[in-house]
């Protein structure tokens, strides 16, 4: 077979298989091998892992020539990769403005710094360099100093106490884990150029001292509390009394558009949220695992310009307090709480991700049908029971329905067999499902229009019996619907004598 007949982008995935070494020999095989290796577009998506996997011998190969036109790199430093070879060969690439590498990782895992220190010192002379992660496990005595005139997004993250600087003019997005005050001293340093913050918050003691920093240009703020066991903390006095809501912050948050809190540890709590009562301009809004009070609930109602609201983890606890968003465009249902949105039908929502803990399903799609008149998008997720052979029955109730996605949940056989036939529904997904293979029978009559279905991670199994002879596979679901784009990706049918995948 001559590999040439393959279209370009097939040969790419072949190479993605060799490594750096043997991709350079085989380049040299035709000129449409050397062009299809050595173009910006493939380069672009792929990436120089250098590791110690070979010791020192696997740098072997990797010239100055080939780090040069490396649009990413990612590079571990250790006593393996601290030769004189590589030092020399990462002197001659980055010292001399020629590099073309776009996104540099850094993981720091040893004690042995050379490589690591030499490219830090190198990056104020890549030019084209705008994103860099930064990862360290040892404390870097002397710190580390990024100077850069081109660096646009940043991820940082320190094991050990670390001192941080950036010379960053471009700067507008930055990931920051946050174990100790320095990393909030840096960010308090650079937060008003930040258009986009995603900080992690891994001591608690620190939380608070995000409410001095301008926030002025920033558009997108991600906050996630973490627990990390190698470090004690204690829950700051700072956050046990009322915040300041006449600080910076507040002047400053104002045009904050999206604002996602994560708390797993359950260490905020209502003072925090109102910080953010100031950014009338919030149109996507993200709390995770809190307790829906009453104050809650009004504090999201303020937010009258919300177009995606996501309350993932949420516990209810006032039943009077229901959500008024007509703005909503796409819910994030918390977990058992359909009846907090039944109160004013949502016209503009039209797209909702639903658990339910009930046994009796047979009536929550008209629930959902009279609270969410127009949804064209649905994905049924996390269910308790399994999905019951009754839970469709009424699914024709939702005229605009395009997309269904059903996620992470066993399925009763049957599921399909009681549905409605749904003329207009365009996209099936099946992820993570577990079932017998009989649910695939009537697919083809039950959505007619169909013309994506995308049957993923699914456990498929045939249940032996007298008829068990006959049963639907993917090829002839295929055959039946020919119109139909059919993807089985890692999906496997277990029968009693093969299998398919």
């Amino acid at each position: 077979m001559n590999l040439n007949f393959l279209p370009n982008e097939v040969l790419c995935l072949i190479f993605d298989y060799l490594p750096w070494k043997d991709r350079q020999r085989v380049s040299l095989v035709c000129s449409k091998w050397n062009e299809i290796i050595n173009s910006v577009h493939y380069l672009r998506r792929q990436k120089l892992v250098l590791y110690n996997y070979g010791k020192a011998k696997f740098f072997s190969g990797v010239g100055v020539e080939l780090l040069c036109r490396q649009k990413s790199i990612e590079f571990y430093s250790n006593a393996m990769l601290d030769t004189e070879e590589l030092l020399d060969t990462i002197k001659k690439s980055f010292s001399n403005e020629s590099a073309m590498v776009q996104s540099l990782s850094l993981f720091l895992r040893s004690e042995h710094k050379l490589a690591f220190g030499l490219v830090v010192a190198n990056i104020p002379n890549l030019q084209h360099l705008t994103e860099l992660k930064i990862s360290a496990n040892e404390a870097l005595t002397n710190g580390v100093h990024i100077n850069s005139a081109c660096l646009e997004k940043i991820n940082i993250s320190f094991y050990q106490n670390s001192l941080c600087r950036l010379n960053t003019p471009r700067l507008h997005t930055l990931h920051l884990t946050v174990r100790y005050r320095s990393e909030m001293d840096l960010l308090s340093t650079v937060s008003a150029q930040l258009i986009e913050l995603k900080v992690s918050f891994i001591s608690k003691d620190h939380v608070a001292q995000l409410f001095s920093c301008d926030f002025s240009s920033l558009k997108v703020l991600n906050i996630l509390l973490k627990n990390d066991k190698y470090i004690s903390y204690r829950v700051s006095p700072v956050l046990l009394r009322p915040l300041d809501k006449t600080g910076v912050f507040a002047r400053t948050i104002a045009g904050l558009e999206t604002l996602r809190v994560v708390d797993i540890c359950h260490i905020f709590d209502f003072d925090f949220l109102q910080m953010f009562s100031y950014a009338k301009s919030l149109k996507a809004l993200t709390i995770n695992y809190f307790k829906l009070t009453g104050e809650v609930s009004e504090l999201i109602n303020g937010f009258k310009r919300l177009t995606y609201l996501n309350l993932e983890g949420c516990q209810r606890m006032d039943a009077t307090k229901k959500l008024e968003l007509s703005s909503l465009q796409t819910l994030v249902m918390p977990y058992k709480q359909l009846s907090l949105f039944s109160g004013t039908p949502m016209y503009m929502l039209t797209t909702l991700y639903y658990n339910n803990t009930a046994k009796d399903q047979t009536h929550f799609v008209k629930q959902i049908a009279n609270a969410f008149t127009n949804l064209t998008f649905l994905c049924l997720q996390h269910f308790d029971n399994e999905l019951d052979s009754n839970a469709f029955l009424h699914l024709n109730l939702l005229t605009k329905l395009r997309v269904l996605v059903i996620e992470k949940m066993s399925v009763s056989s049957h599921l399909f067999f009681n549905c409605p036939t749904m003329p207009h529904l365009e996209r099936l997904v099946m992820d993570t499902i577990v079932t017998e293979v009989s649910i695939l029978d009537v697919i083809p009559a039950r959505f007619p229009a169909l013309q994506t279905y995308v049957i993923s991670n699914c456990f498929l199994y045939l249940i032996p019996t007298d008829s068990a002879n006959r049963y639907m596979t993917f090829d002839e679901l295929r055959r039946q619907m020919p119109c139909c784009r059919i993807s089985t990706k890692d999906s496997t049918i277990f029968t009693n004598h093969t299998k398919q995948s």
